[in-house]
């Protein structure tokens, strides 16, 4: 069995009236009425009544985990692959921004259709002419729709964390010019600590004052458009945009199994070169606005577009270690041990905290600590723990405390007393993830 994955795309020239006659169904400029920034973008009357495949990738072995995440907070049932770490699960469009609060998942994408048993050509040139001609008899108008959704809603989710970052510099300001007492500074840092802290702002501060990409300053244009013209200026202004920004993408092949005349390089290419000609987009190996996925393993394909430009683990961690576990890892142990309310939940040998962390995220009624016996692990941990509150901070008018903390300890000798823990959840410090 070979696993391999290859990203190519196809270089060509662009029509631009073709793209405006296929992206009239795609369309960028989605409504003439402005979102404030604390608004959440709604799908409209149309998209409720879309229901969409999406495919997740899990952690290996954590697939039923992740499935029971989904029944319970999406009520869908899931069909987990045979291609190891992937799920299933339709939902109506509506529930999307839910869909990117599961904790269990590391990327998303939207089937444009599966193929349970497809049956390919012997020949190299016959299996890649099949991979092309498929292109044309793909449902693509939903999975676009549920794309340019997606992108909407990122596009919100950015503003708004720029915001509340701001925001949180000028407060910030205000208490360093006051005594400060009582700030979440002090309850958690220690000289050494505020050093690595001053990293981290200083970081946030250059994020301050990055300049807008292309994609925002499009979505101001969006917002500055009058409700007041009249349907033939709005038609003229839609179709001027889509003129003016041509969508760029790229394929990205995962293929699994041996029975294959063909290699990841060539699917990803050849049926990209089909896209390409079907839409008239731009091939961007970096900066594209589009992944199209071909999944393909043994004779199982599915072919999708994603709705993640980085993995949903990348959460409550800004300071590594050596063998820091994934978030979306950590949650899965610990849905396992199933925590009720008023549950002491230790990790004794915690690292960079990631398992308590993600319990204190997710179980706020349990309680947490995470120890560690060396100095350096502990230090990171508190860091890590700080920036889970300042995350906090940001999404609340007051700071609010979470169910944690941080202490350093042997392990052979535990300051606890008999039979005070409820759950002990725990990544082995075998130096492997």
């Amino acid at each position: 069995m070979s696993e391999v994955e290859g990203t190519v795309g196809a270089e060509g020239t662009v029509g631009v009236e073709g793209t405006a006659n296929v992206l009239s169904e795609v369309n960028l400029d989605n409504s003439c009425k402005p979102l404030g920034e604390n608004e959440e973008a709604k799908p409209d009357a149309s998209h409720k009544a879309i229901v969409v495949t999406i495919g997740a990738t899990v952690p290996t072995g954590f697939e039923v985990t992740a499935a029971d995440e989904v029944q319970e907070k999406l009520g869908s049932h899931s069909r987990i692959s045979k291609d190891r770490g992937k799920i299933y699960f339709d939902i109506p469009v509506n529930s999307l921004p839910q869909v990117h609060q599961l904790r269990s998942v590391d990327n998303l994408f939207v089937v444009v259709q599966e193929f349970k048993d497809y049956q390919f050509k012997e020949t190299k040139e016959e299996a890649l002419k099949d991979l092309e001609d498929l292109v044309k008899k793909l449902p693509w108008t939903d999975p676009l729709e549920v794309w340019k959704l997606n992108t909407s809603l990122k596009k919100r989710k950015i503003r708004r964390k720029k915001g509340n970052q701001q925001s949180n510099a000028k407060k910030e300001k205000v208490e360093g010019d006051g005594s400060g007492e009582g700030t979440v500074d002090k309850a958690l840092h220690d000289p050494a600590q505020t050093m690595e802290s001053t990293e981290v702002q200083d970081q946030e501060k250059t994020d301050d004052t990055t300049p807008p990409d292309e994609d925002e300053q499009y979505d101001s244009k969006e917002e500055f458009t009058s409700c007041g013209e009249n349907e033939n200026e709005l038609n003229d202004y839609k179709k001027s945009e889509v003129e003016a920004q041509v969508l760029k993408f790229r394929v990205t092949c995962n293929r699994a199994g041996d029975k294959h005349s063909f290699k990841s390089n060539e699917a990803a290419r050849d049926f990209g070169g089909a896209v390409q000609d079907f839409f008239q987009w731009k091939a961007d190996m970096t900066n594209f606005d589009v992944e199209v996925l071909l999944n393909i393993h043994n004779n199982e394909v599915v072919v999708g577009i994603a709705l993640t430009e980085e993995s949903l683990h990348r959460r409550n961690i800004t300071h590594f270690g050596p063998t820091t576990l994934r978030s979306t890892l950590a949650y899965g142990m610990l849905r396992l041990c199933d925590p009720q309310p008023a549950d002491i939940i230790i990790d004794p040998m915690c690292g960079t905290g990631a398992i308590p962390i993600e319990g204190a995220a997710e179980w706020p009624n349990c309680f947490h600590i995470a120890g560690d016996n060396n100095p350096q692990a502990v230090k990171r941990t508190a860091n890590n723990i700080y920036s889970l509150l300042r995350q906090n901070q940001s999404k609340e008018s007051t700071p609010v405390g979470k169910p944690i903390d941080s202490i350093q300890w042997d392990i052979c000798s535990l300051p606890l007393r008999t039979g005070s823990v409820d759950v002990i959840v725990t990544d082995m410090p075998f130096g492997k993830r």
